[in-house]
């Protein structure tokens, strides 16, 4: 006679909570910085540094394209080369660095104005993950995370026996709170 052994669903549930929950630390600290880092997009770019700078130009539109171009990079001094050069407007030039950077002068306003950009690095990958556009692979793996922390939520309400589980009336009530917040705020 071969004797049987019985599954201990509780052992299981705590095993597979304890290691799924290990794998998805790292998952949910990328998602918790870019998610924080997105909804104070109105304070701050969460993806780029931005720098800018403006000064007084007096100098003639009549001049040629190099001229202008001295002109500029006396005003803002930069090392790197310049990309492109173009008349945005007849009171409108644009000259572009291979950095990122970039000088507008505005003859009409009398004012030229110097921005760099620079990608957060960190940041922008994370931010890319967390808005989906990596797209297709990234779909597939978001899910399987969702449906990861689903079990993680789940399980978590058959961790603990007796009067400190998630059953007894005290932390009942937290549970549904967790669920009530967001319904409140959507309607109210």
């Amino acid at each position: 006679m071969t004797k049987e052994r019985s599954i201990n669903w509780y052992k299981l549930n705590r095993t597979l909570h304890r290691d799924i929950g290990y794998l998805c630390i790292g998952l949910t600290i990328v998602f918790a910085i870019s998610g924080i880092a997105l909804n104070h997009a109105g304070d701050w770019n969460p993806n780029y540094i931005v720098e800018r700078t403006e000064k007084a130009f007096f100098t003639n539109s009549d001049l040629p394209d190099k001229q202008l171009n001295t002109e500029l990079l006396a005003l803002f001094p930069n090392s790197a080369p310049i990309k492109a050069t173009y008349w945005e407007s007849i009171a409108q030039y644009k000259l572009f660095f291979n950095d990122g950077g970039a000088i507008t002068a505005n003859f009409a306003k009398k004012t030229a104005v110097y921005e760099h950009i620079q990608e957060r690095v960190i940041f922008k990958q994370f931010n890319t993950l967390h808005l989906n556009e990596a797209k297709k692979g990234w779909i597939v793996f978001s899910d399987i995370y969702a449906g990861l922390l689903i079990f993680l939520a789940l399980s978590a309400l058959f961790m603990v026996k007796g009067k400190y589980s998630a059953w007894s009336l005290r932390r009942g009530w937290l549970i549904m709170l967790g669920g009530l917040i967001p319904i409140i705020y959507i309607f109210f």
